[in-house]
C-alpha cells in the first residue's frame, strides 16, 4: 500500500473516531421529578341504566406527582418515559354533587421529543408526542367495595416543555400534556351482573413543574 493510500486510511480512521466521539458526547440521560395539576375535561363514565343527559360522572381537578426519564440522542431529538400519580373524587356532572366515589389515577407514557431550542441554551423549548396508558382505581367513601372495576385505557399524549437552565446540569421545567383516549369500565349492577359503561372520549390536561437533572452526558 502506497503512502497516499496509508494517509487516506489514517485520515478516515481519525475522522470516524472523531465523529463517533461526537455522537457519543451528544447522548445524555436526565431525570425530572415533577408535581402539578391535572384536569379531566370531559365526563368520565355513564353507569348502565342511567340518563345520558343527567347522570354522567366526571372526575374533579386533582394534584399529581411523578417523574420522567429522558434520553437525548442528539441536540434535537430524545426519547422519554413518564409516570404520574394522582387522586380525586367523582361528581355528577349536571348537579356538581360528589358521588361518594374516589379515583386514583396512574399514567404511564412513552414519548418522542423534538427540541426547537436545545437544552444547552439558557431557555429551551421542546414538543413531544407518544403513547399513553391511563389506569384508574376506584374506592368508596363508605368503605364498601366499589361497583366500578379498576381499568386501564390506552391512547395518545401530546405536549410541550419550556425549560430554564439553573446550572450546568440542572434546569427548571414547565410541561403541559394532553392525554387523549377512550375510557370504559365494567360496572356491577344490582343483580350481580357486570355491564360495560359507555365508552367516552377523554381529554385530560396536565400542567407540571419540575427540575431536570442530567445524570449522564450534557
Amino acid at each position: 500500500m502506497g503512502r497516499i493510500q496509508v494517509a487516506m486510511v489514517a485520515g478516515w480512521l481519525v475522522g470516524s473516531s472523531g465523529l463517533a466521539a461526537q455522537q457519543r458526547s451528544s447522548v445524555s440521560v436526565a431525570v425530572t421529578p415533577f408535581f402539578g395539576l391535572a384536569n379531566p375535561m370531559r365526563d368520565l363514565l355513564l353507569r348502565p341504566g342511567l340518563d345520558a343527559l343527567r347522570d354522567p360522572e366526571s372526575q374533579a381537578l386533582y394534584g399529581t406527582v411523578g417523574a420522567r426519564v429522558t434520553v437525548d440522542v442528539s441536540k434535537r431529538f430524545a426519547v422519554e418515559a413518564d409516570i404520574g400519580l394522582g387522586k380525586s373524587g367523582l361528581k355528577v356532572s349536571s348537579l356538581s354533587a360528589p358521588s361518594g366515589t374516589n379515583v386514583k389515577v396512574s399514567t404511564l407514557s412513552g414519548r418522542l421529543v423534538y427540541r426547537l431550542r436545545p437544552t444547552n441554551e439558557a431557555a429551551w423549548f421542546a414538543a413531544h408526542a407518544g403513547v399513553a396508558s391511563v389506569r384508574r382505581t376506584f374506592s368508596e367513601n363508605s368503605g364498601v367495595p366499589s361497583r366500578i372495576s379498576d381499568g386501564s385505557n390506552v391512547g395518545g399524549v401530546l405536549g410541550a416543555t419550556l425549560g430554564f437552565r439553573l446550572a450546568d446540569r440542572a434546569a427548571l421545567t414547565i410541561t403541559a400534556d394532553d392525554f387523549l383516549y377512550n375510557a370504559g369500565f365494567d360496572v356491577l349492577r344490582s343483580g350481580g351482573t357486570k355491564t360495560r359503561s359507555l365508552s367516552l372520549t377523554q381529554n385530560d390536561l396536565r400542567v407540571t413543574l419540575g427540575v431536570r437533572f442530567v445524570l449522564v452526558g450534557r
